[in-house]
């Protein structure tokens, strides 16, 4: 059974815990909040309330099996690096810290954390493209280009089977799955004809998908109508106000 630590219990932290105690992991906590302690010790294989955090105390604290720690000081950068550290010097294998800033997260990733979170950052990307496409159910970025999302199944394909459509060949997108009204997503056959209500489940690269759900060019739209009309106030009309 895998042994994750968490240090630190700010958002992102309690979150990954909760998570966590859904699956088979023993989850060892460490926060210098002692309710928050006694809120999940029940739950957790370990809890410790530490209100400085030092290379022999988490010598002590945890376990020699721990094979990952997720790092959550919350706002206090200074401490979370200097955690980030500590667990490096215990030959901790995989260290994911949430970090504030990119700078923040340069220095995380000099003193020896292996991933470097930015939830904002994260949900601004998923978030994002929602917002710009009625199309795009969902958006998770995956890593570099790749992206994975749930996409409704435009008008013009409804009637035609996925075979016909050919989404590889023509939009370079993988269908891995189908979701027909509101069941769950499943496999398909390439005869499988599109209804109202279908949804696929995609991954591709992201100007790809951009293609596909015409998002980018819709914004580039709003973009080049917001520069005419700042170019209109401040030059058009600033003219016409001297004649």
């Amino acid at each position: 059974m895998k042994e994750v630590a968490i240090l630190g219990l700010s958002h992102f932290g309690r979150s990954v815990l909760d998570e966590l105690l859904k699956l088979k992991v023993q989850v060892f906590i460490v926060d210098k909040d002692r309710q928050l302690i006694d809120a999940y010790k029940d739950a957790a294989a370990g809890a410790v309330a530490l209100d400085v955090v030092n290379v022999e105390t988490l010598r002590k604290v945890l376990p020699d099996s721990t094979d990952a720690v997720i790092i959550d000081m919350g706002d206090r950068i200074e401490a979370s690096i200097l955690a980030a550290s500590y667990c490096k010097k215990l030959n901790i294998k995989t260290i994911i810290v949430k970090a504030e800033t990119e700078s923040h997260g340069e220095i995380l990733e000099l003193v020896g954390a292996t991933k470097v979170i930015f939830p904002n950052q994260e949900a601004a990307k998923r978030i994002t493209p929602l917002l710009l496409s009625s199309t795009l159910l969902n958006y998770l970025p995956v890593s570099g280009k790749l992206v994975i999302a749930e996409l409704a199944i435009p008008e013009r394909m409804i009637g035609k089977t996925i075979k016909e459509v050919e989404f590889l060949k023509t939009y370079h997108l993988n269908l891995i799955a189908v979701r027909s009204g509101d069941g769950e997503f499943d496999q398909f056959d390439s005869g499988h004809t599109f209804q109202n209500g279908d949804v696929g489940l995609f991954s591709g690269a992201d100007e790809d998908l951009e293609h596909f759900t015409g998002y980018v060019l819709e914004e580039r739209k709003n973009l080049a109508s917001h520069v005419f009309n700042l170019f209109k106030r401040v030059v058009i009309d600033k003219h016409e106000g001297r004649k």
